[in-house]
């Protein structure tokens, strides 16, 4: 057979497997990672459990990630402090994360467009790519609307008007509490544990990276190596590893 005959052979392979539902992203080989500079723009969600920057600092050394996250903040919130375009402006991002507050996307999905379509500009004007963290349901918000199925819509749909990746942490969180209900990936209003806060950089890993975050090293001292695997394998399989 030759191997123009095999190629074919495999795409329409490949094509069944996907209307089955069952064809998977390929896992890219186990080489280290290129030099990555990421900036991420969010607030207490992103900034809590020292930082999703700083665990996904663990998960490859050629990384390097700092947040500007102040407690509150929404994207209006940042556009209007200079400092935090100030920040975008002078150095050299190869990434730019964006966080909304938890719960306007669902409240307001014009304002949380009008602003994320401001900084896209901004950030792509500087030569870097913009991704937009997708939250998770917060219990104390789910009676008024912000579950993970109206965060997801209203983040795709943003993401999709960029043109920007989405990473679905939200999505990852559901379906941690699906797989192990016991795992406490968030409190009450939303804010993260160590553990939901790990489970994000690992998603993050995959979506900036293109590559599963699975085999990664456990460098996160506060929680247990198998419990590090296990998040690991939630985030790849959300990402379609």
């Amino acid at each position: 057979m030759s191997i123009k005959t095999w190629a074919i052979y495999l795409l329409i392979g490949c094509i069944t497997l996907v209307s089955l539902g069952s064809c998977r992203r390929p896992i890219a080989p186990r080489t280290e990672l290129p030099p990555a500079r990421v900036l991420f723009i969010g607030n207490s969600f992103t900034d809590f459990n020292n930082g999703i920057d700083t665990q996904l600092q663990g998960l490859a050394s050629t990384i390097t990630a700092t947040r500007i996250a102040p407690g509150g903040y929404t994207l209006e919130t940042h556009w209007n402090q200079p400092q935090t375009r100030e920040r975008l402006r002078q150095d050299s991002w190869n990434y730019v994360v964006l966080q909304e507050q938890s719960q306007i996307p669902v409240f307001d999905q014009a304002k949380f467009r009008q602003f994320a379509q401001a900084f896209d500009q901004e950030i792509k004007a500087t030569g870097a790519k913009t991704v937009l963290l997708m939250t998770w349901e917060r219990p104390d918000s789910v009676a008024y609307g912000v579950t993970t199925a109206n965060l997801a819509t209203a983040y795709k749909t943003v993401g999709h008007e960029l043109r920007a990746k989405v990473a679905p942490v939200g999505l990852a969180f559901e379906r941690s509490q699906q797989e192990k209900p016991d795992l406490v990936l968030y409190s009450y209003d939303g804010h993260p544990t160590p553990y939901g806060t790990y489970l994000a950089a690992c998603v993050l890993y995959g979506t900036l990276f293109d590559r599963s975050p699975v085999g990664r090293p456990a460098t996160a001292d506060t929680i247990p190596r198998e419990t590090q695997v296990y998040l690991q394998r939630i985030a790849a399989k959300t990402l379609g590893y």
